[in-house]
């Protein structure tokens, strides 16, 4: 449901390649990330289960002085899910964690990835209108999280999303860090109803595995 979301990012990356004129050269050039998971661990204690792992490519051709340079930027999206009990609504797996990493793109001695400069506001402005009319609203918390090494903060907004027909309230925990050549983003949604799920976002992001940029 976030493929879109990955579409966006790649090539917001591509065009700021494009507007500082570094196509010169004839080989493409090529930037892959690597996926940001949590251990089976966390999984385990946390009782996420994984959707989906994805590789998501996106390639532009760009011209300029009579030169055409390929561009391809790979990011890695991976979802996790956990069945909640909604009570009226029944089971359903309403809790959700996502991880997003898109490569820092290096050329001519500078370095770009349009997530260096979104919020997590912005970021987030991506996900709206791909997770089942989700609405974010205002920020009502955060806190400090260790995960790979550094700390990262952890910003919780207030929100609604569409559940089994019905508008549920949502929680929506953001955050975004740089480790080894990637930038990383994780998110989680859960209804609000959820004693104590955001420990369990928590403790997914505290123990993710990353090895840094394929290329």
């Amino acid at each position: 449901m976030h493929r879109q979301y990955a579409g966006v990012i790649a090539v917001a990356c591509l065009t700021v390649l494009a507007g500082c004129g570094f196509l010169a050269g004839s080989e493409a050039l090529a930037f892959s990330a690597s996926p940001a998971l949590p251990s089976d661990e966390a999984l385990a204690e946390t009782g996420y289960e994984q959707e989906t792992v994805d590789r998501q490519v996106v390639t532009r051709n760009f011209s300029a002085a009579g030169q055409t340079r390929t561009v391809e930027v790979t990011n890695r999206l991976a979802q996790y899910e956990r069945g909640v009990d909604l009570g009226p609504l029944g089971s359903q797996r309403a809790a959700v964690f996502v991880t997003f990493t898109s490569p820092e793109v290096s050329v001519g001695g500078r370095t770009f990835n349009p997530i260096s400069e979104m919020s997590e506001r912005e970021i987030l402005q991506q996900f709206e209108s791909q997770y089942s009319g989700l609405s974010v609203g205002e920020e009502v918390g955060s806190q400090d999280v260790s995960t790979l090494g550094q700390s990262t903060e952890l910003r919780r907004y207030e929100g609604s999303a569409g559940l089994a027909g019905s508008e549920v309230d949502v929680y929506v925990h953001a955050t975004k860090f740089q480790h080894e050549g990637d930038y990383i983003v994780a998110v989680g949604i859960y209804p609000q109803r959820l004693d104590g799920e955001s420990g369990n976002v928590a403790t997914l992001l505290e123990r993710l595995e990353h090895s840094g940029g394929e290329s």
